[in-house]
């Protein structure tokens, strides 16, 4: 799933539109769970809770330095993300780290 949501954004950050060129015709992206995987969070492996971005990007969203603005984001036609893990992410993990500042 997350090569699928890569491969349809062409390595392009949804945030920033950047896309890291690392040889002849290939790119680097990274993708991001906006509702974590695992036991404290639970959120699902799908394509709706996946974004693509660059690495600076993913290291802002894991450590909850930034909220996902919907309206900001890059998007592309056959990609599209649940609005529950936009608001789980911006109420739930960065509240969470605002509060442990």
């Amino acid at each position: 799933m997350s090569s699928w949501v890569k491969y349809i954004h062409e390595y392009k950050c949804q945030f920033c539109g950047i896309r890291l060129e690392v040889g002849d015709n290939q790119y680097y992206a990274e993708a991001h769970h906006i509702k974590p995987l695992g036991k404290d969070h639970n959120g699902p492996d799908a394509v709706e809770n996946i974004l693509c971005v660059c690495p600076n990007h993913h290291a802002l969203l894991d450590l909850a330095v930034i909220d996902i603005d919907v309206s900001k984001l890059f998007y592309v036609e056959d990609h599209e993300i649940n609005p529950e893990y936009i608001v789980y992410h911006n109420s739930v993990i960065r509240k969470k780290a605002t509060a442990d500042e």
